[in-house]
């Protein structure tokens, strides 16, 4: 017979439309439908609206009802619901449901519970470490992109390293087009015009490297825009950017396979990610990475065996491996990062690797 799993997260979806729900879970429901091969999987959904339970690929979708919890709020019925599926694994997303788990565990002790990092979370302190340290005693693993990513939570005792498995949080049906002509020495930034993504360093490296490679050109998609003024200021002082750079603002998210797939670069400036699935989107279509040595970026790059880095906020450094991808093989490149994408960071890896932790704990 085959085992149970149920993945869940303890955030209550406000959408009137259940398709909705489930588009913008994508990321997650691309791995489950590769574990159900080997196990029967629910994908359980707090919602505020009611739905009917359905049938999505091979996942039994179950929409539990659900105002959104606040932080003192214990989920009986939530918790209750969860136990009645008789899972032997439970996969909770998001760190700040880790106290919730600690009446899930005691109701549901043979299940074995792992709980995934969505996006960067930094580590708590005063009454929230305490809270954290105690939930750790009821949770039996956490999902890291890259073990460094958890460093600063182990290494103040909140957990013990040896609980910490590395997995990408979620991946892309993007698909590499090979009958798609690249554009030649193009570069793409897709991210959001704010601090952390660090506009600005691509943009001064970009307008040191057009000195050396003047028919270069970058794409810039963002929807955010708050360091837009600065800019859009920053581009206007230099005739080389006004010549080379596009600022192309919003593009619809299905509209995003053939951007990457028209482009032979991926830049990202980010000081910091949770993971990257900018990142995982333009390695699944083939770009090359040039993007900042922080942790998740060092995991999904084999640690740059596939890609080009930099120290954040360094655009000297930005520069030097610009003028980098100029000397690369880039076909050859391009088929590392196609590889590595295959082994590392698609759903049926991330699904594999999914089963191989939960089948490892004791």
């Amino acid at each position: 017979m085959k085992k149970t799993i149920v993945d869940l997260t303890y955030y209550s979806f406000p959408h009137k439309d259940s398709r909705k729900i489930l588009d913008s879970c994508y990321s997650t429901i691309g791995f489950l439908e590769e574990i159900s091969s080997n196990l029967t999987t629910f994908f359980l959904v707090r919602t505020e609206f009611a739905f009917q339970s359905i049938n999505h690929q091979s996942v039994q979708v179950f929409f539990f009802k659900g105002r959104t919890l606040k932080k003192w709020q214990i989920p009986f019925r939530f918790n209750a619901f969860i136990k009645s599926l008789q899972p032997n694994y439970i996969l909770v997303h998001g760190f700040g449901s880790a106290h919730y788990l600690i009446l899930l565990k005691l109701i549901c002790r043979n299940s074995k519970i792992l709980l995934q990092c969505n996006g960067f979370a930094p580590k708590p302190k005063g009454l929230k470490k305490f809270v954290y340290k105690l939930a750790d005693f009821f949770i039996d693993g956490y999902l890291f992109t890259g073990i460094e990513n958890a460093a600063s939570w182990y290494k103040d005792g909140i957990f013990n390293q040896s609980k910490v498995f590395e997995v990408m949080e979620g991946s892309t049906h993007f698909k590499f087009d090979k009958n798609q002509i690249r554009k030649q020495k193009s570069y793409l930034w897709v991210g959001n015009l704010f601090s952390l993504k660090d506009p600005l360093t691509v943009l001064k490296a970009f307008d040191a490297f057009m000195a050396i490679e003047p028919d270069a050109t970058l794409t810039m998609i963002y929807s955010e825009t708050d360091l837009y003024d600065e800019v859009l200021a920053f581009i206007c002082t230099s005739e080389n950017l006004k010549k080379a750079v596009k600022l192309q603002g919003f593009v619809p998210h299905a509209d995003l396979e053939k951007v990457y797939n028209r482009h032979q670069f991926f830049i990202s400036a980010s000081h910091q990610e949770g993971s990257g699935y900018a990142l995982v989107e333009s390695m699944a279509c083939g770009c090359v990475p040039i993007v900042t040595n922080i942790a998740p970026h060092r995991y999904m790059t084999e640690n740059g065996d596939c890609g080009l880095s930099f120290s954040p906020g360094k655009h000297g450094e930005l520069l030097n491996q610009l003028i980098r991808s100029r000397e690369i093989d880039y076909l050859q490149w391009r088929n590392k990062v196609l590889l590595q994408f295959e082994k590392k960071l698609s759903f049926d890896a991330i699904g594999r690797k999914i089963i191989a932790v939960f089948e490892s704990l004791k």
